[in-house]
């Protein structure tokens, strides 16, 4: 077989008609072998394999189909979380509540009795650590259980573990402490003596009451779910024993119609093997069934940890299914980024050497030119279009790790007029402007140029992807700042969600349509290798987003 010039395909010569004749005929076979109703063992084995799998499909599809209504309504519910967290309705609803009270206190002032009046206050505190609770129960989201939470939600779920936490310290914690304030200072303007002995036995009782009450309804569904679990294993069984028993007794109904003796042709040995294999069959049936749910009860456990706190099976299997998507869902990137590497790669070397001998001609060309006016005009534009593409081949060798093994101190200003140069296009194309200030221009960053380089491309590239999305008639721009601390990367474009501030550089998560969610993972972690960390900051002022490039505190700089 030959290859047609410009590797197109194959010329389709005698050799390659009879390739494809060979490997048509094969196919067909392979169907029939597998496909055809009386294919042999071969299609009998595909029929059973297929069997298997479409049951095991349609137990899947079940499943998700219960699994979708609750998924829907955890996914609604962090959606509303992160939604009231940007706006401040959270910060509002706990300020309400504190203010209600100032306004219950005040009321106490009219009530004569001190004995009253020190009740009332009592009565206040205990409703208002209620609300306070009750509200943060309202927004505590507990990971529902038997479904599978994709990679985005799992990363939204884990965003939402961080900021509740962050909400646990910076909101609800100090409302106690403002509602304590409040206490104290109106049960010293009424010169109200109040037992602490009996706050702290009212605030005991209260978080006891509310803990049994909760750990009680879910010791009641525990029980009721594993009464359930019996009565349907209990159902199986019996279901599984009477289809058994039954085909038992139609086999022997039959054996008794039988005319043995009086039949020539009746064949004994096929007759039994018939009868066998049904009951056996059935048998199979039944056992299989059974040894399934087994498994499925041993494999039912917990375990206590170091902490205290136990692990279920569950927590397991959804840990592996995790594990196993990311990794899949990872080998894919890693294949097609190294595919695009190595592409890169080859692309610049071959590019490297045509481009010499290029040179060299224009060189050749212009001899030509000097003694020819007619060729002047032409050596002028090909040189000038030359020298175009010949700078953007120049782009590459920063990148390169192989050309750029050497550490150096990197003025910011190098890296400034690289990004300008290599985007210009698309900053005139979108009107999109690259400011800088004098902090920047004074900085430098200490390591590879090949790795600092691609990392600010990355940021540049999805800056420009997102600043050209915003109103036509605002100024477009993208901003570099350096102070003692680091260097910034910041913008005017849409605002990154609190939610996304850590995400963002997690492998294989993008908000950008079609994007694979591998740049900001790999800068953060080739910035890591060199001793710098890369996050996302308050946005600088007249910003809305800020990327922070800042050293590793003792990291150890010796190559």
């Amino acid at each position: 077989m030959k290859e047609k010039a410009g590797r197109e395909g194959f010329i389709e010569n005698k050799a390659y008609r009879q390739m494809r004749e060979i490997l048509k005929n094969f196919f067909i076979q392979l169907a029939a072998d597998f496909f055809r109703d009386n294919g042999g063992p071969k299609s009998i084995f595909w029929r059973e394999r297929r069997s298997e799998q479409e049951k095991i499909y349609k137990a899947l599809e079940k499943r998700e189909k219960q699994a979708k209504a609750k998924k829907e309504i955890f996914i609604k519910k962090l959606n509303k979380f992160f939604e009231d967290l940007s706006s401040g309705a959270i910060s509002l609803k706990i300020q309400e509540i504190l203010n209600n009270v100032a306004i219950e206190l005040g009321g106490v002032i009219y009530v004569r009795d001190a004995e009253k009046a020190s009740q009332k206050i009592l009565d206040i505190e205990f409703s208002t650590r209620e609300k306070i609770e009750t509200y943060k129960q309202t927004i505590k989201l507990v990971q529902p259980r038997g479904f599978f939470l994709n990679k985005r939600v799992a990363e939204d779920y884990n965003s939402y573990l961080i900021e509740f936490e962050k909400l646990e310290t910076n909101l609800f914690s100090k409302a106690l402490e403002d509602l304590e304030e409040l206490l104290n200072y109106y049960t010293s303007r009424l010169h109200i003596e109040i037992s602490k002995r009996k706050r702290l036995e009212l605030a005991v009782n209260q978080v006891s009451s509310d803990a049994t009450k909760i750990a009680s309804k879910k010791g009641k569904e525990a029980n009721t779910a594993a009464s359930e679990v019996k009565q349907r294993v209990k159902e199986l069984a019996n279901q599984l024993m009477i289809g058994l028993e039954d085909k038992i007794r139609t086999i022997k109904d039959e054996f008794k119609q039988l005319q043995i003796n009086n039949s020539d042709d009746f064949n004994l040995v096929k007759e039994r093997q018939r009868m066998e294999n049904e009951i056996l069959a059935e048998k199979e049936k039944a056992t299989n069934a059974l040894d399934s749910v087994l498994k499925q009860l041993d494999s039912f456990y917990w375990e206590q940890d170091d902490l205290g706190n136990i692990v279920t099976s569950e927590d397991i299997t959804q840990a592996l299914q995790e594990k196993v998507f990311d990794l899949e869902e990872k080998m894919i990137n890693d294949v097609e980024l190294s595919q695009l590497g190595q592409a890169v790669g080859i692309i610049h070397h071959e590019f490297s050497s045509t481009v010499n001998s290029i040179r060299d001609s224009i060189k050749d060309l212009k001899a030509w030119a000097d003694v020819n006016e007619k060729l002047e005009g032409l050596y002028t534009n090909i040189r000038t279009n030359f020298e175009h593409l010949d700078g953007y081949l120049n782009m590459f060798t920063p990148l390169s790790r192989r050309l750029q093994r050497t550490k150096e101190e990197i003025p910011a200003n190098d890296i400034r007029l690289y990004i300008a140069d290599l985007f210009y296009p698309r900053f005139e194309r979108h009107n999109i402007k690259l400011k800088h200030t004098k902090g920047f221009s004074k900085r430098s960053l200490y390591g590879f140029r090949s790795t600092f380089y691609p990392v600010f491309v990355n940021i540049i590239d999805n800056a420009i992807h997102w600043v050209k999305q915003i109103n036509k008639n605002e100024e477009k721009f993208i901003k570099l700042h350096a102070d003692d601390t680091g260097v910034y990367i910041a913008n005017n474009g849409p605002i990154i969600s609190i939610a996304d501030y850590e995400r963002i550089f997690t492998y294989g998560f993008s908000r950008k349509p079609k994007g694979r969610g591998m740049g900001l993972f790999i800068s953060q972690e080739a910035l890591k290798e060199s001793g710098y960390k890369l996050y996302v900051v308050s946005p600088l002022e007249g910003c809305n987003v800020t990327f922070k490039i800042e050293k590793i505190e003792n990291y150890d700089t010796q190559e």
